[in-house]
Protein backbone atom coordinates (compact mmCIF):
# COMPACT_ATOMS: atom_id res chain seq x y z
CA UNK A 1 0.00 0.00 0.00
CA UNK A 2 1.36 3.41 -0.89
CA UNK A 3 2.18 5.63 2.07
CA UNK A 4 2.42 9.39 2.19
CA UNK A 5 6.20 9.09 2.47
CA UNK A 6 6.28 7.17 -0.82
CA UNK A 7 4.32 9.94 -2.49
CA UNK A 8 6.50 12.66 -1.00
CA UNK A 9 9.64 10.82 -2.06
CA UNK A 10 8.30 10.45 -5.57
CA UNK A 11 7.41 14.13 -5.88
CA UNK A 12 10.16 16.03 -4.09
CA UNK A 13 12.01 17.15 -7.14
CA UNK A 14 14.61 14.43 -7.46
CA UNK A 15 16.52 14.12 -10.70
CA UNK A 16 14.44 12.49 -13.44
CA UNK A 17 14.62 8.72 -13.37
CA UNK A 18 14.40 6.68 -16.54
CA UNK A 19 10.91 5.46 -17.18
CA UNK A 20 9.11 7.74 -14.72
CA UNK A 21 7.33 9.62 -17.45
CA UNK A 22 7.22 12.89 -15.49
CA UNK A 23 10.52 14.49 -16.28
CA UNK A 24 10.04 16.52 -19.44
CA UNK A 25 6.96 18.07 -21.01
CA UNK A 26 5.81 19.78 -24.15
CA UNK A 27 7.51 22.96 -25.24
CA UNK A 28 5.73 26.25 -24.75
CA UNK A 29 4.25 28.28 -27.54
CA UNK A 30 3.90 25.45 -30.02
CA UNK A 31 7.65 25.14 -30.72
CA UNK A 32 8.74 22.03 -32.63
CA UNK A 33 9.22 19.02 -30.42
CA UNK A 34 12.73 18.06 -29.51
CA UNK A 35 13.76 14.45 -29.10
CA UNK A 36 13.77 14.59 -25.25
CA UNK A 37 10.22 16.00 -25.27
CA UNK A 38 8.97 13.28 -27.62
CA UNK A 39 10.72 10.67 -25.46
CA UNK A 40 9.03 12.02 -22.34
CA UNK A 41 5.64 11.82 -23.98
CA UNK A 42 6.27 8.23 -24.96
CA UNK A 43 7.27 7.49 -21.37
CA UNK A 44 4.06 9.00 -20.05
CA UNK A 45 2.02 6.99 -22.53
CA UNK A 46 3.90 3.86 -21.55
CA UNK A 47 3.27 4.55 -17.86
CA UNK A 48 -0.47 4.91 -18.47
CA UNK A 49 -0.52 1.67 -20.47
CA UNK A 50 1.33 -0.07 -17.66
CA UNK A 51 -1.20 1.23 -15.14
CA UNK A 52 -4.27 0.14 -17.09
CA UNK A 53 -2.81 -3.30 -17.80
CA UNK A 54 -2.20 -4.11 -14.13
CA UNK A 55 -4.61 -6.78 -12.87
CA UNK A 56 -5.24 -4.76 -9.71
CA UNK A 57 -6.28 -1.77 -11.81
CA UNK A 58 -8.80 -3.85 -13.73
CA UNK A 59 -10.28 -5.52 -10.64
CA UNK A 60 -10.47 -2.54 -8.31
CA UNK A 61 -11.20 -0.06 -11.09
CA UNK A 62 -14.24 -2.10 -12.12
CA UNK A 63 -15.25 -2.40 -8.45
CA UNK A 64 -15.07 1.36 -7.95
CA UNK A 65 -17.02 2.04 -11.14
CA UNK A 66 -19.73 -0.45 -10.11
CA UNK A 67 -20.07 1.17 -6.67
CA UNK A 68 -20.28 4.62 -8.25
CA UNK A 69 -22.87 3.51 -10.82
CA UNK A 70 -25.01 1.87 -8.16
CA UNK A 71 -24.81 4.97 -5.97
CA UNK A 72 -25.67 7.51 -8.66
CA UNK A 73 -27.97 5.47 -10.93
CA UNK A 74 -29.47 3.24 -8.27
CA UNK A 75 -32.03 5.83 -7.08
CA UNK A 76 -33.86 5.37 -10.38
CA UNK A 77 -34.43 1.68 -9.58
CA UNK A 78 -34.89 1.53 -5.80
CA UNK A 79 -37.73 2.68 -3.58
CA UNK A 80 -38.16 5.74 -1.43
CA UNK A 81 -35.52 5.81 1.35
CA UNK A 82 -37.86 7.58 3.81
CA UNK A 83 -41.02 5.49 3.41
CA UNK A 84 -41.77 3.60 6.65
CA UNK A 85 -44.51 1.22 5.47
CA UNK A 86 -42.36 -1.93 5.50
CA UNK A 87 -41.80 -4.44 8.29
CA UNK A 88 -39.49 -3.17 11.04
CA UNK A 89 -36.02 -4.78 11.15
CA UNK A 90 -36.77 -7.37 8.49
CA UNK A 91 -33.60 -9.31 7.60
CA UNK A 92 -32.33 -9.44 4.00
CA UNK A 93 -34.72 -11.32 1.76
CA UNK A 94 -35.87 -11.55 -1.84
CA UNK A 95 -38.32 -8.70 -1.23
CA UNK A 96 -35.80 -6.53 0.62
CA UNK A 97 -32.27 -7.48 -0.53
CA UNK A 98 -30.62 -5.50 2.29
CA UNK A 99 -33.49 -5.79 4.78
CA UNK A 100 -35.27 -2.92 6.50
CA UNK A 101 -34.18 -0.62 9.30
CA UNK A 102 -35.58 0.16 12.74
CA UNK A 103 -38.33 2.36 11.25
CA UNK A 104 -39.35 -0.02 8.49
CA UNK A 105 -37.49 1.76 5.66
CA UNK A 106 -36.01 -0.11 2.72
CA UNK A 107 -32.33 -0.35 3.63
CA UNK A 108 -31.19 -0.89 0.04
CA UNK A 109 -32.57 2.53 -0.88
CA UNK A 110 -30.89 4.15 2.12
CA UNK A 111 -27.52 2.54 1.35
CA UNK A 112 -27.75 3.61 -2.31
CA UNK A 113 -28.59 7.20 -1.41
CA UNK A 114 -25.91 7.18 1.31
CA UNK A 115 -23.30 6.24 -1.28
CA UNK A 116 -24.04 9.42 -3.20
CA UNK A 117 -23.09 11.56 -0.21
CA UNK A 118 -19.94 9.62 0.69
CA UNK A 119 -18.61 9.53 -2.86
CA UNK A 120 -19.61 13.13 -3.54
CA UNK A 121 -17.72 14.30 -0.47
CA UNK A 122 -14.64 12.21 -1.29
CA UNK A 123 -14.27 13.28 -4.91
CA UNK A 124 -15.29 16.91 -4.29
CA UNK A 125 -12.67 17.27 -1.56
CA UNK A 126 -10.05 15.66 -3.81
CA UNK A 127 -10.90 17.99 -6.71
CA UNK A 128 -10.65 21.07 -4.49
CA UNK A 129 -7.38 19.83 -2.98
CA UNK A 130 -5.89 19.28 -6.44
CA UNK A 131 -7.03 22.74 -7.58
CA UNK A 132 -5.66 24.55 -4.53
CA UNK A 133 -2.50 22.45 -4.51
CA UNK A 134 -1.69 23.07 -8.17
CA UNK A 135 -2.43 26.78 -7.88
CA UNK A 136 -0.43 27.45 -4.72
CA UNK A 137 2.28 24.85 -5.30
CA UNK A 138 2.75 25.80 -8.95
CA UNK A 139 3.13 29.50 -8.19
CA UNK A 140 5.42 28.90 -5.23
CA UNK A 141 7.66 26.43 -7.05
CA UNK A 142 7.92 28.41 -10.26
CA UNK A 143 8.54 31.91 -8.89
CA UNK A 144 10.46 31.01 -5.72
CA UNK A 145 11.81 33.75 -3.49
CA UNK A 146 9.30 35.75 -1.45
CA UNK A 147 6.30 34.23 -3.25
CA UNK A 148 7.53 30.75 -2.37
CA UNK A 149 8.09 31.66 1.28
CA UNK A 150 4.71 33.36 1.65
CA UNK A 151 2.73 30.59 -0.03
CA UNK A 152 4.54 27.88 1.91
CA UNK A 153 3.64 29.65 5.16
CA UNK A 154 0.00 29.76 4.04
CA UNK A 155 0.09 26.03 3.32
CA UNK A 156 1.71 25.30 6.70
CA UNK A 157 -1.01 27.28 8.46
CA UNK A 158 -3.77 25.20 6.91
CA UNK A 159 -1.81 21.99 7.39
CA UNK A 160 -1.67 22.34 11.18
CA UNK A 161 -5.42 22.96 11.48
CA UNK A 162 -7.12 19.92 13.06
CA UNK A 163 -9.66 18.99 10.44
CA UNK A 164 -11.88 16.90 12.71
CA UNK A 165 -12.07 19.55 15.43
CA UNK A 166 -12.56 22.33 12.90
CA UNK A 167 -15.43 20.42 11.28
CA UNK A 168 -17.09 19.90 14.65
CA UNK A 169 -16.82 23.60 15.49
CA UNK A 170 -18.06 24.66 12.06
CA UNK A 171 -21.01 22.28 12.32
CA UNK A 172 -21.95 23.75 15.68
CA UNK A 173 -21.73 27.35 14.40
CA UNK A 174 -22.83 27.09 10.76
CA UNK A 175 -24.76 23.85 10.57
CA UNK A 176 -23.70 20.41 9.41
CA UNK A 177 -24.42 20.62 5.69
CA UNK A 178 -22.51 18.59 3.12
CA UNK A 179 -21.07 21.77 1.58
CA UNK A 180 -19.56 22.91 4.88
CA UNK A 181 -17.99 19.50 5.47
CA UNK A 182 -16.48 19.48 1.96
CA UNK A 183 -15.00 22.96 2.40
CA UNK A 184 -13.57 22.19 5.85
CA UNK A 185 -11.96 18.95 4.71
CA UNK A 186 -10.56 20.58 1.56
CA UNK A 187 -8.87 23.48 3.38
CA UNK A 188 -7.20 21.09 5.81
CA UNK A 189 -6.09 18.46 3.24
CA UNK A 190 -4.87 20.47 0.25
CA UNK A 191 -1.37 21.29 1.65
CA UNK A 192 -0.26 17.67 1.15
CA UNK A 193 -1.04 17.97 -2.57
CA UNK A 194 0.44 21.49 -2.67
CA UNK A 195 3.81 20.21 -1.41
CA UNK A 196 3.99 17.72 -4.26
CA UNK A 197 3.00 20.35 -6.83
CA UNK A 198 5.57 22.82 -5.45
CA UNK A 199 8.40 20.28 -5.64
CA UNK A 200 7.50 19.35 -9.20
CA UNK A 201 7.16 23.00 -10.24
CA UNK A 202 10.62 23.78 -8.81
CA UNK A 203 12.13 20.89 -10.76
CA UNK A 204 10.32 21.55 -14.04
CA UNK A 205 11.10 25.29 -13.97
CA UNK A 206 14.81 24.44 -14.21
CA UNK A 207 14.47 22.32 -17.34
CA UNK A 208 15.77 23.49 -20.68
CA UNK A 209 12.51 23.96 -22.54
CA UNK A 210 11.16 26.18 -19.74
CA UNK A 211 14.31 28.30 -19.90
CA UNK A 212 13.85 28.51 -23.66
CA UNK A 213 10.26 29.66 -23.21
CA UNK A 214 11.43 32.38 -20.82
CA UNK A 215 14.08 33.51 -23.30
CA UNK A 216 11.45 33.60 -26.04
CA UNK A 217 9.46 36.12 -24.00
CA UNK A 218 6.62 33.98 -22.69
CA UNK A 219 5.27 35.15 -19.35
CA UNK A 220 5.11 33.14 -16.17
CA UNK A 221 1.35 32.38 -16.16
CA UNK A 222 1.56 31.06 -19.73
CA UNK A 223 4.52 28.83 -18.91
CA UNK A 224 2.90 27.55 -15.70
CA UNK A 225 -0.32 26.70 -17.53
CA UNK A 226 1.21 25.14 -20.65
CA UNK A 227 4.36 23.47 -19.29
CA UNK A 228 4.58 23.27 -15.52
CA UNK A 229 1.10 22.08 -14.53
CA UNK A 230 0.71 19.41 -17.25
CA UNK A 231 4.08 17.87 -16.43
CA UNK A 232 3.46 18.03 -12.67
CA UNK A 233 0.16 16.15 -12.96
CA UNK A 234 1.27 12.48 -12.55
CA UNK A 235 2.60 12.77 -8.96
CA UNK A 236 -0.19 15.22 -8.12
CA UNK A 237 -2.76 12.69 -9.32
CA UNK A 238 -1.21 10.05 -7.08
CA UNK A 239 -1.48 12.35 -4.05
CA UNK A 240 -5.01 13.35 -5.03
CA UNK A 241 -6.16 9.74 -5.29
CA UNK A 242 -5.07 9.18 -1.69
CA UNK A 243 -7.04 12.25 -0.66
CA UNK A 244 -10.29 10.69 -1.92
CA UNK A 245 -9.99 7.76 0.49
CA UNK A 246 -8.98 9.99 3.39
CA UNK A 247 -11.91 12.32 2.80
CA UNK A 248 -14.40 9.43 2.72
CA UNK A 249 -13.02 8.05 5.97
CA UNK A 250 -13.04 11.42 7.74
CA UNK A 251 -16.56 12.21 6.53
CA UNK A 252 -17.71 8.78 7.69
CA UNK A 253 -16.14 9.42 11.08
CA UNK A 254 -17.84 12.80 11.35
CA UNK A 255 -21.18 11.30 10.32
CA UNK A 256 -20.70 8.53 12.87
CA UNK A 257 -20.31 11.27 15.51
CA UNK A 258 -23.54 12.87 14.33
CA UNK A 259 -22.07 15.63 12.14
CA UNK A 260 -23.87 15.64 8.83
CA UNK A 261 -27.14 16.27 7.07
CA UNK A 262 -29.75 14.11 8.80
CA UNK A 263 -32.03 14.38 5.77
CA UNK A 264 -29.37 12.89 3.47
CA UNK A 265 -27.42 10.34 5.53
CA UNK A 266 -24.10 9.03 4.27
CA UNK A 267 -22.69 5.57 4.95
CA UNK A 268 -21.12 6.89 8.15
CA UNK A 269 -24.48 8.20 9.35
CA UNK A 270 -26.04 4.81 8.66
CA UNK A 271 -23.37 3.24 10.85
CA UNK A 272 -24.21 5.73 13.58
CA UNK A 273 -27.88 4.73 13.43
CA UNK A 274 -27.01 1.03 13.41
CA UNK A 275 -24.89 0.96 16.56
CA UNK A 276 -27.90 0.46 18.84
CA UNK A 277 -29.12 -2.53 16.79
CA UNK A 278 -25.96 -4.57 16.36
CA UNK A 279 -27.57 -7.78 17.69
CA UNK A 280 -31.10 -7.51 16.35
CA UNK A 281 -30.16 -5.89 13.02
CA UNK A 282 -26.63 -6.95 12.11
CA UNK A 283 -27.18 -6.01 8.45
CA UNK A 284 -27.61 -2.34 9.36
CA UNK A 285 -23.89 -2.02 10.11
CA UNK A 286 -22.57 -4.69 7.76
CA UNK A 287 -23.54 -3.22 4.40
CA UNK A 288 -22.50 0.46 4.82
CA UNK A 289 -19.35 -0.61 6.66
CA UNK A 290 -18.41 -3.07 3.91
CA UNK A 291 -19.01 -0.43 1.22
CA UNK A 292 -16.80 2.10 3.02
CA UNK A 293 -14.07 -0.53 3.31
CA UNK A 294 -14.29 -1.66 -0.33
CA UNK A 295 -14.45 1.88 -1.70
CA UNK A 296 -11.44 3.14 0.24
CA UNK A 297 -9.52 -0.07 -0.52
CA UNK A 298 -10.20 0.27 -4.25
CA UNK A 299 -9.14 3.93 -4.28
CA UNK A 300 -5.93 3.21 -2.38
CA UNK A 301 -5.04 0.25 -4.60
CA UNK A 302 -5.56 2.39 -7.70
CA UNK A 303 -3.42 5.14 -6.19
CA UNK A 304 -0.75 2.58 -5.43
CA UNK A 305 -0.89 1.41 -9.03
CA UNK A 306 -0.51 4.98 -10.29
CA UNK A 307 2.53 5.47 -8.10
CA UNK A 308 4.13 2.23 -9.30
CA UNK A 309 3.47 3.06 -12.97
CA UNK A 310 4.86 6.59 -12.89
CA UNK A 311 7.58 5.95 -10.29
CA UNK A 312 8.82 2.42 -11.04
CA UNK A 313 11.98 2.81 -8.94
CA UNK A 314 9.91 3.53 -5.83
CA UNK A 315 7.68 0.56 -6.67
CA UNK A 316 10.71 -1.77 -6.84
CA UNK A 317 12.05 -0.51 -3.51
CA UNK A 318 8.75 -1.34 -1.84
Amino acid sequence: MTTQSDIDTAGLGAAPRPGTGIDIGAPAGGAPETEPVALARRRRSSAWRTFFRKPSTLVFGILLVVIALISFLGPFFVGDPVTTSQTVLAPPSAEYPLGTDMLGRDYLARVVYGGQISLLVGFSVALLCMTFGLLVGGLAGYYGGFADTALVKVAEFFQVLPGLVLALVAAALLGSSVLIIVVILAITMWPAVGRIARAEAMRISQLGYVESAKAAGFRGPRIIWSDVIPNAMPPVLVATSMTVGRAILVESGLAYLGVGDSNRPSWGALLNSAQAYMQSGWWLALFPGALIFLTVLAINILGDGLNDAFNPTVGRVK
